[in-house]
């Protein structure tokens, strides 16, 4: 038997009081019935998530449907994090400031044991201020690189590809910065926008609900052979639900996470 279908056999195993509810959908999977079982969001990330140094993660849901809300949940299990901030004003980068974030408007060489946490936020209150925000993003994926052992969160990763024209460097970290210790959080709203790249190299991937057939049909870029079933799950989940996908061994999930400020789940 292929490991990763033992690794799957395993997390279902140990998963056997969450795997199933009298709605869950059942699907055919590598020869064996299997299904995404529903996971409480604290044992989701205690005993089911595993983000080792070095792995990416792509985001993929519309607007207003828990993508930032669960970012902003996901970036306290790295020690060292950086978000690149696009937008003029944006209140996701105001909280991470009152969480801690120090704010900077351009790569310092800063001590990460005293700065570990960093909003990497250029001047964009004009329109023509595209030109300052690939200079300073460019700069600080270069001394990133050479730093190493970062996490990189981009939240508007299609504006950073297609507008400020990042696309070589984004794809880049996706393909060489792992063996640096450096992991990627891309976040997108649509599946149809995401770079192959993040697809093939990323290891954890959260899909939010769409019905679009574009993006349906672009969810078969993941190239391995469950794309049909990550398909039909993600056009039935429920609001603020979120399937997760690990690339590498095929484990599927659901869970929701709560509400950063409240603490109430989405």
């Amino acid at each position: 038997m292929p490991m990763a279908e033992k690794i799957l056999q395993k997390r279902m195993t140990d998963l056997s009081h969450y795997r199933r509810s009298p709605e869950a959908e059942t699907f055919r999977f590598a020869g064996f019935t299997t299904h995404a079982p529903r996971i409480p969001w604290d044992i989701f990330t205690t005993r089911v998530f595993l983000w080792k140094n070095g792995q990416h993660i792509g985001l993929i849901g519309p607007t207003g449907l828990g993508k930032t809300t669960l970012l902003t949940n996901l970036l306290p299990l790295k020690p060292y994090v950086v978000v690149f901030a696009t937008k003029p004003r944006d209140e996701t980068m105001n909280a991470l400031l009152r969480l801690g974030y120090v704010k900077l408007d351009r790569w310092r060489s800063l001590d990460p044991e005293y700065f570990p946490r960093r909003v990497l936020w250029p001047d964009a209150s004009k329109l023509n201020s595209k030109g300052i925000q690939k200079a300073v993003f460019t700069d600080a994926m270069e001394r990133i690189y050479r730093e190493g052992g970062w996490c990189v969160a981009l939240d508007e990763t299609w504006y950073m590809t297609n507008i400020l024209g990042m696309d070589e460097e984004i794809k880049t970290y996706l393909l060489q910065a792992r063996s640096l210790g450096i992991s990627v959080v891309g976040a997108m709203q649509r599946p149809a926008w995401v770079p192959r790249e993040f697809y093939t190299s990323a290891t954890h991937l959260f899909f939010w609900r769409t019905n679009d057939e574009t993006d349906l049909r672009s969810i078969s870029g993941i190239g391995w052979r469950s794309a049909r079933l990550i398909q039909d799950l993600v056009s039935e989940l429920e609001m603020y639900q979120v399937l997760y996908v690990n690339t590498r061994t095929g484990f599927m999930c659901r869970t929701r996470c709560p509400n950063v400020t409240t603490g109430e789940r989405r």
